[in-house]
Formats: structure tokens, C-alpha cells, sequence
């Protein structure tokens, strides 16, 4: 439903404009469907060109992935979204057929060896988290689809793959002293946690005895949205969507680390 000139409008991703986005999930879907369908013949290592299971990052391989979305989406051209929606619908009916037996199955990706069944919360949350870049660029105070916070914070408090704290995190420079940042999420999706970051790692915790220095309260999608480096601390706070408690520059600090893809 959407104009010519909204396909060609910036989208909240730095390299892609919307029809970009759309291209990027149409290659999601086809990596996702194939790597599950290997996982279920007990198939699980890389293909050609592909990192080992767990090396995998945005920080080693964010270009290529901007500049293959782009391509894609010119190869296709006016059947960008007829593909979309037939890889989308092969995907969704291959993990709709998944057994008890076969979601156990391990797959293949660059973050890790995962179950089939994992790539559900991994898809719904490239399809919450791309709307959102798509939709933020048309439709001013634009929030993620609510059926997609359930899977965002399954991926926050694991440790694989995309979607994942590990995923996101972007080292930097150790730090003389760790950074305690504690998460108070109350809705729609609670969460409680504490991310301590080093500066060139980071472990995700229980909240502690120890005190933070610095305790972040927002609801879910806000939380997803800044591990994601979608949007910055600040331009939180100042819209009004979080608040924050200790001190105001480790506060903005956050999204130095928090980048996602």
C-alpha cells in the first residue's frame, strides 16, 4: 500500500531506504528456511562464504550485509514484493511443520549453533525490529509491533545469534572500572536485569545487591530499542520514553556499546 516515494524514502537504517529493508528480510527468510531446513538433515556447518557457528558479528560484516540488501533489491526489482511475501510464506509454514522432535534439531548460524525452534523468536523479531525501521521513517511516534517484545526479550536474555545482547554489544576500550546499568521493565513485557559492561565485554546479570550506577525504567519496546542501537539514550529521555537514575554521562555512554545492526 505504500507510494513510489515511500519505497524510496530513507529508512531508520543509515545505508538502506525502505525497499532496501524489504529486500534485507526477503534475504533473512531465504537464510533462515535454508539453514533450518540443512539443521533437519543434520546439517550444521557453514556454507561457502559463511563465518563458523558463534564468530559471527555486525561490527565484521555490516557492509556487506547493507551492500547485499541493496543488491538484492535491484535484481528483483517490481517483484520485490511477491518475492517478500513467497519467502516469507515458505519460512512461516517450514517452522509452522516443526515436530517436537525436529525443533530440538541443531542449526546453523554465524552466532552460534541454535534449535530450529529459535529461528520463530529470531524472525519475528527481524520482522518487529525492520517495521519499525520502515514505519519510524513514514509514521512520526511509530512503535514496535507488540507481538514481536515477547521474542525481543527471549533473544535479549539469551546469549545467541542475532537479536542477542552479544549480538548488539560493539567493544570498545577495557574500562578502569565496570559500568553497572540496571533495567527496570515493568510492561507490557517485564524484564529485570543488570548489564555490566567492561568496556571491551560485558555480562548480562540479575539485579545485584550492589547499586547501579546507573538504573534505566522503560517498557519493553524501548528497551529493544536501545539494545538495538535504534535509538540513542538521549533521544529517549528527551522524548519522554525513558527514565534515568545515577549519572547523566555513563547514562549517554550506553549507546556507544549497544549498536545491533
Amino acid at each position: 500500500g505504500l507510494s513510489d516515494d515511500a519505497w524510496t524514502k530513507q529508512s531508520a537504517c543509515d545505508l538502506w531506504q525502505v525497499h532496501d529493508v524489504v529486500a534485507h528480510l526477503i534475504g533473512n527468510a531465504e537464510f533462515y528456511a535454508g539453514t533450518v531446513e540443512r539443521g533437519l538433515k543434520g546439517e550444521y556447518e557453514p556454507l561457502e562464504g559463511r563465518p563458523a557457528a558463534g564468530t559471527g558479528h555486525p561490527s565484521l560484516g555490516a557492509a556487506g550485509t547493507a551492500e547485499g540488501a541493496i543488491a538484492n533489491r535491484e535484481r528483483l526489482g517490481d517483484k520485490l514484493l511477491s518475492t517478500f511475501e513467497a519467502r516469507a510464506n515458505h519460512l512461516n509454514q517450514l517452522l509452522a511443520g516443526l515436530n517436537a522432535q525436529d525443533r530440538e534439531k541443531p542449526c546453523y548460524h554465524p552466532g552460534g549453533i541454535v534449535p530450529a525452534e529459535n529461528f520463530v523468536d529470531l524472525r519475528f523479531k527481524e520482522l518487529g525490529l525492520h517495521e519499525w525501521d520502515i514505519r519510524s521513517a513514514l509514521e512520526p511516534g511509530a512503535s514496535l509491533m507488540s507481538n514481536s517484545l515477547d521474542s525481543m526479550v527471549i533473544l535479549i536474555k539469551e546469549s545467541f545469534a542475532s537479536g542477542s545482547l552479544r549480538w548488539a554489544f560493539w567493544p570498545g576500550p577495557n574500562l578502569p572500572q565496570p559500568v553497572r546499568y540496571r533495567f527496570d521493565v515493568k510492561e507490557p513485557v517485564p524484564i529485570a536485569a543488570d548489564i555490566v559492561v567492561e568496556g571491551d565485554k560485558f555480562r548480562f546479570e540479575e539485579p545485584a545487591a550492589a547499586p547501579a550506577n546507573v538504573t534505566f525504567r522503560c517498557d519493553t519496546a524501548t528497551l529493544a530499542l536501545l539494545t538495538s542501537g535504534r535509538i540513542p539514550v538521549a533521544h529517549a529521555i528527551d522524548s519522554g520514553r525513558l527514565a534515568a537514575e545515577g549519572n547523566p554521562n555513563l547514562a549517554e555512554q550506553f549507546s556507544q556499546w549497544f549498536k545491533g545492526i
